[in-house]
């Protein structure tokens, strides 16, 4: 549930995603389960501002839209969610500007580390989450590469390690096997993503903690 803001905060960003395309519902389980739709708040441009959208588990369906700038006031979107259960996490998140290109990292606001960055340099990004620890708070930070755009998110749950209904990638398939043989001499990561290396030159989301 979102937290309670004034209609008037609302009113603004509604106006600029009136004429954007409505989010594709990119349904990867099985049934068609309608989506939960929500509209980002601002102020969400750091850590501490970040927008708690929703709690998580592995029936969740939804989807959140917005807008970011690749430059002005608005370069970056944290979106906050919790899981309240351990559970695979499914996310696909599209730009809607006709050369948008968004990118997105995978955020963990209680180490303040960035577990991973997805910058693949199209118009989506796709990944998987594995969330050990219940309560576990986690944040999608979504930036513009070259071009403002409006953009929308959608998170599909699944139960811990039996997300066999998600496609599979080599990223993926390492994560189930190492959530399935962990290492004795390494504690398990409450948080893991299968996001590739990042590229030096890829563009990456603005964390600043410190605002």
């Amino acid at each position: 549930m979102q937290r309670p803001e004034t209609l008037l905060r609302l009113i603004p960003l509604a106006l600029a995603l009136a004429t954007a395309p409505a989010c594709d519902n990119v349904h990867i389980g099985h049934g068609s389960p309608t989506p939960d739709s929500f509209v980002e708040l601002e102020p969400n441009d750091t850590p501490s501002l970040a927008d708690f959208v929703a709690i998580t588990d592995s029936a969740t369906f939804l989807t959140v839209e917005g807008h970011v700038q690749a430059i002005g006031i608005d370069v970056v979107d944290h979106l906050e969610f919790e899981a309240c259960e351990p559970m695979e996490l499914r996310f696909y998140l599209e730009a809607h500007a006709p050369f948008g290109d968004v990118d997105v990292s995978i955020y963990d606001p209680i180490d303040q580390i960035i577990l991973g960055t997805y910058a693949s340099g199209g118009p989506s990004e796709v990944g998987t989450i594995l969330i050990h620890e219940p309560g576990r708070p986690f944040q999608f930070v979504i930036d513009a590469f070259i071009e403002d755009t409006s953009w929308c998110l959608q998170l599909e749950g699944f139960p811990a390690l039996l997300g066999a209904s998600a496609p599979s990638t080599p990223e993926r398939e390492a994560l189930a096997q190492r959530a399935t043989t962990p290492d004795a001499e390494t504690p398990q990561p409450s948080i893991e993503t299968d996001a590739p290396p990042m590229a030096p030159e890829s563009g990456h989301p603005r964390i600043d903690a410190t605002r």
